[in-house]
């Protein structure tokens, strides 16, 4: 391409019938100033028109860049979600499980608690029959020994030895009832710590 400086510096040769040199120099002078304008304007699109395509791959890179990374943001969002989902389901499961497991233990020892107290309630029973009968022989003792002080006497050796046996037994059902009112109040206290246990869990 032409540069101005190349149409100002361009000569030619002289003819016998050639142009006038002073028109075709002024002229030539026109077309210099015309073109270097028209140059110059081109030169600054060219240097635009570069600057604008290293702005668009710059951009298209940017582009690029950004759009894989909002995939992989969304993949990840994606997998937070699943995992999340996944995790509060194990938790729930987990949560169920150790619930019914408790629910069993604390039946189990309510039936264990209300056996023992049946067996409590029966032992009781026999102590106070046992302790009945006692009292009802000193009393017929009593009433025969004022009726017939010697016949009172005889009974009252017979009643004696009776007694000795009904003490001991006394005593052993004694034991046994104190040994089964502690039994019942750790039952009770065994029985009111894992209802109150599963109130909470379920709370």
């Amino acid at each position: 391409m032409l540069t101005p400086m190349d149409i100002h510096n361009k000569t030619f040769s002289k003819g016998l019938r050639g142009y006038a040199q002073e028109e075709v120099e002024q002229f030539l002078e026109e077309v210099v100033n015309d073109y270097e304008k028209i140059y110059r304007e081109h030169r600054e699109m060219q240097e635009e028109t570069d600057m604008l395509r290293t702005k668009l791959k710059n951009y298209e890179t940017m582009e690029t860049t950004m759009t894989s990374t909002l995939m992989m943001a969304q993949e990840t969002a994606e997998n937070v979600k699943v995992n999340a989902r996944k995790e509060a389901e194990l938790i729930i499961a987990k949560a169920e499980t150790e619930k019914e497991q408790m629910l069993r233990d604390t039946a189990d020892s309510l039936r264990n608690a209300q056996e023992q107290y049946n067996q409590i309630m029966a032992d009781i029973s026999v102590f106070r029959a046992k302790l009945r009968s006692l009292l009802e022989s000193q009393l017929e003792l009593v009433d025969t020994m004022v009726a017939d002080p010697s016949q009172g006497m005889a009974n009252y050796e017979t009643v004696s030895e009776t007694e000795e046996n009904n003490e001991e037994e006394l005593f052993t059902v004694t034991d046994v009832e104190e040994a089964d009112s502690q039994a019942i109040q750790e039952i009770e206290a065994e029985a009111s710590d894992s209802a109150a246990g599963e109130i909470d869990r379920e709370a």
